[in-house]
């Protein structure tokens, strides 16, 4: 059951973020990929596989971009740059991993991040490692 709430959004607001976590922040993983892409946006992520998450994004706000395996796709607001977080999209349900420095959540701002590195990580072993170690996520998309 949650019981802990983090909220952060993006620069400009377009893409805003909600992790319902059964954990404090404290006890929370947050982990720096060592990926070009995340290393390049210094990205600090974290996940709760018990919690839920919300983005409500605008629509227009909204860029996708996926590489290397293409089984994640990573959210950017089109208007600021922000990366705000990855989603796993398979049969109708959805995981994520949210970028607390990027949506600048309060909480995790001087928590130190985990280097983590997932090369050579098969495809299906990815998405078999995201959909037990990520949280289940809502996406709302406004306007």
């Amino acid at each position: 059951m949650a019981t802990h709430r983090f909220q952060g959004q993006c620069h400009c607001g377009a893409i805003r973020a909600t992790l319902e976590a059964t954990k404090p922040a404290s006890e929370l993983q947050v982990r720096a990929c060592q990926c070009g892409f995340c290393t390049r946006h210094g990205a600090m992520t974290l996940s709760d596989p018990a919690g839920r998450a919300t983005f409500e994004i605008e629509r227009a706000g909204l860029n996708r971009y996926q590489f290397a395996t293409r089984t994640g796709t990573s959210l950017l607001c089109a208007r600021c740059g922000m990366y705000a977080g990855v989603v796993l999209e398979d049969e109708g349900k959805v995981w994520s991993a949210l970028n607390v420095r990027g949506l600048a959540v309060p909480e995790f701002k001087d928590r130190a991040a985990e280097p983590v590195v997932y090369e050579g990580e098969s495809p299906e072993a990815r998405i078999a490692r995201r959909k037990q170690k990520w949280t289940p996520t809502e996406l709302i998309f406004i306007g």
